[in-house]
């Protein structure tokens, strides 16, 4: 058995046996695929991404991961900050933009903004229509948006040392898996004494931000009370008491109210009351959401001043913190529940044994490179609900599909 690499690997396709099945799969699916079948598309994206890294040398890789990629994020960032995505949206959709036209309304170097699209371009994200002068792609076009274009100013502006420099974090900690959210990679990153992640990005003027994310990485996502995921009538309004003030739902650090305004429109005629729970400086900025929908400021660490809601309902919230912290917010909750009555319900990655999704995935090396904490396997999430003496047990993992990432975890008390 070998136990050296030539040189010479690096430099050709890595792959090439793999190409004629890869493209056999993927002719294959794509007569298989109509739209909106999410699940056929997401197989697709997987072996499109297994061709193009067949066909691509060890060293091309190697280019695009340190060269390629974050020359576009810086790209794609300084587009964000100085407003260029907006303003070629403004300027026609679909239009041709010269760049001289657009350094002069920016007050940008036409230089530099040249480079810059130019290697946007390059990378698949503008259609060239002459020198200096391209048209948006759906991509860029969506740039323009804020839940998606401020993901690129915070994540990777704001947060972007703490994966880069991970490495040296770890080195310090003896290569331990993280599970101290007061002792992070970001906070090392940074020299940061800021609790978290969150609250220093808020400390920087990028709270907005965050929050546009917040509500934009789950586009597309079915919602937790879609009916291919849970479905609502039977198992959360048979048997709720229907008085008008009874709580239904309490959105439980539910920020914007993205979850529970979608809920409201989707089932306009529920019985009871919906709450949305967040800090103070979050629900002020919560405004667009239906009126009737209660905004409550709460801190998940105290005690929940809603007793006996029909469902208590985290988002994304469980995977920010390690168990220890998780146990506490759990705790919080399991006391305020009603025996028999109080569902608790958690829409989180759940990450299968083998064959793991790339958003599942990629959503842990966030969560552990940010803030020592981590997308849960079922198996760890049985363990930190049931096996915490915290009084929960899971009646069940609701899914729509490998590729959906998110499960509804179902919990009551035991």
């Amino acid at each position: 058995m070998s136990t050296t690499v030539d040189l010479s690997l690096a430099t050709r396709p890595s792959d090439a046996d793999a190409v004629p099945g890869l493209l056999k799969d993927l002719n294959a699916l794509q007569g298989d695929w109509k739209e909106g079948d999410e699940e056929t598309r997401h197989k697709m994206v997987v072996k499109a991404r297994s061709l193009l890294q067949s066909l691509m040398t060890p060293r091309e890789q190697m280019l695009q991961h340190t060269w390629a990629d974050p020359g576009l994020d810086a790209a794609l960032i300084t587009g964000v900050d100085v407003g260029l995505w907006k303003l070629m949206v403004k300027n026609g959709v679909d239009a041709v933009h010269k760049v001289d036209h657009l350094a002069k309304s920016l007050g940008m170097d036409p230089e530099l903004l040249g480079r810059l699209l130019r290697h946007v371009c390059a990378m698949g994200h503008l259609e060239e229509v002459a020198q200096d002068a391209y048209k948006l792609t759906n991509f860029t076009k969506s740039m323009s948006l804020d839940v998606i274009g401020d993901g690129y100013v915070c994540l990777l502006g704001g947060l972007g040392r703490s994966p880069i420099d991970f490495y040296k974090f770890l080195r310090k900690t003896n290569w331990r898996n993280p599970v101290d959210a007061a002792h992070t990679a970001f906070h090392a990153s940074y020299n940061s004494d800021v609790p978290n992640c969150m609250l220093y990005l808020g400390s920087i003027g990028m709270g907005s931000q965050m929050n546009h994310h917040m509500g934009g990485y789950r586009q597309g996502r079915l919602p937790w009370h879609h009916p291919k995921i849970y479905p609502v009538e039977e198992e959360l309004f048979h048997g709720t008491d229907a008085s008008p003030d009874a709580p239904l739902v309490v959105d439980v650090a539910g920020g914007l109210g993205h979850d529970i305004d979608e809920f409201k429109r989707n089932y306009p005629n529920y019985p009871g009351k919906l709450i949305l729970q967040d800090r103070p400086s979050v629900i002020e900025d919560a405004k667009d959401i239906d009126p009737s929908i209660e905004r409550m400021p709460h801190d998940f660490l105290t005690e929940q001043p809603i007793k006996g809601a029909r469902a208590y309902f985290m988002h994304s919230i469980l995977h920010d913190w390690p168990d220890d912290v998780c146990q506490q917010i759990l705790a919080r909750l399991a006391e305020a529940m009603k025996p028999g009555y109080s569902k608790l319900l958690i829409f989180e990655c759940v990450i299968p044994r083998t064959g793991a999704y790339w958003e599942g995935t990629a959503g842990d090396m966030l969560m552990m490179t940010q803030l020592s904490a981590c997308e849960r396997t079922e198996d760890q999430w049985h363990q930190l609900i049931e096996g915490s003496g915290l009084g929960l047990k899971i009646t069940k993992f609701w899914s729509s599909g490998l590729s959906a990432v998110e499960n509804l975890i179902e919990c009551e008390l035991a």
